[in-house]
């Protein structure tokens, strides 16, 4: 690297450190301070083409080393298993989202890690505790644990897992997953149960949670066992604006898609003003041209 973009880096690294998408102080991972305004977006991440048929190793890195290298605040992978018919494009080639995330670890610095989303309904939640904790450990704590329930029932018949009460089981999944992470020995619920358990590591900080979907029922998940609202499809800003205004303690995070010709900055400032902290921006599905929209509009952000 040289020495413009080492330059460039420290200056992208005191950002991070005096802006947080969790507004807490620096140091201070768990504090409850009251939530100031900001007059930009606090938060901006970029959706990493870990899916599709443009999906690789090289796509992944190139597009995570611009945008740690460009000063945005996060990198996203997504999550679907095995699909259908329905779901091949542009899910039927889809690098698995922790597995791209350990590695992407291990590359970059500074930037967070986050899963857009990873399918809770899909995983034994012991086990998907165990890899996010170790992920938030390798990190030095960048992870945020994007969730959602599924909505390709092929998917759900081909693991063998139930489509139907996806959503009951995946609150007590959020529920047990937290209780290990806060070093609880016993959990006692309708569909796992353990007691005197050891579960380590324990994660200092735990990944937050921000729950994707844009249903009454995932604004209610959010607000009850997650930390942040994610959501994606069927999420207007007028959708936006009008859960803000009934529930001005949420924080509020979409993902979006930024078509050719649009500007982010304009986007930023409509969902700014319709409450939202930020944005995760999804810039292409092809690697090259992903980086150089998000290059271009780095300055932006």
């Amino acid at each position: 690297m040289n020495d413009g973009a080492d330059d460039a880096l420290v200056r992208n690294r005191r950002r991070d450190r005096a802006v947080r998408i969790d507004r807490r102080e620096p140091g201070d991972a768990r504090g409850a301070d009251p939530l100031p305004d900001y007059d930009r977006a606090v938060h901006v991440g970029v959706i990493l083409p870990n899916y599709g048929e443009h999906a690789s190793p090289a796509g992944v890195r190139a597009v995570a080393e611009a945008a740690e290298e460009s000063g945005f605040d996060s990198v996203w992978t997504t999550e679907h298993i095995i699909v259908g018919p329905e779901g091949v494009d542009p899910y039927g080639r889809v690098l698995d989202p922790l597995c791209t995330l350990s590695w992407l670890a291990g590359i970059t610095e500074r930037i967070g890690l986050g899963t857009s989303i990873v399918l809770v309904p899909l995983h034994h939640p012991i086990h998907l505790a165990k890899e996010a904790a170790t992920l938030q450990e390798l990190s030095g704590g960048r992870l945020r644990l994007g969730i959602g329930m599924g909505w390709h029932e092929d998917e759900f018949g081909f693991m063998g897992v139930q489509f139907r009460g996806r959503g009951r089981r995946a609150d007590e999944a959020l529920r047990l997953m937290k209780a290990l992470w806060a070093g609880e020995r016993s959990f006692h619920g309708e569909h796992w149960s353990f007691e005197d358990a050891t579960f380590a590591p324990l994660p200092s900080a735990p990944p937050e949670i921000w729950v994707g979907g844009a249903s009454d029922r995932a604004v209610r998940r959010a607000r009850e066992l997650g930390d942040v609202w994610h959501p994606s499809r069927g999420a207007s800003l007028q959708r936006l604006r009008a859960v803000r205004a009934r529930f001005p303690e949420l924080r509020v995070v979409p993902r979006i898609v930024l078509r050719p010709g649009q500007d982010l900055g304009e986007r930023l400032d409509e969902l700014r003003d319709a409450g939202c902290e930020g944005a995760v921006v999804t810039f292409g599905l092809e690697p090259e041209r992903a980086v150089v929209a998000l290059r271009a509009n780095a300055a932006k952000r």
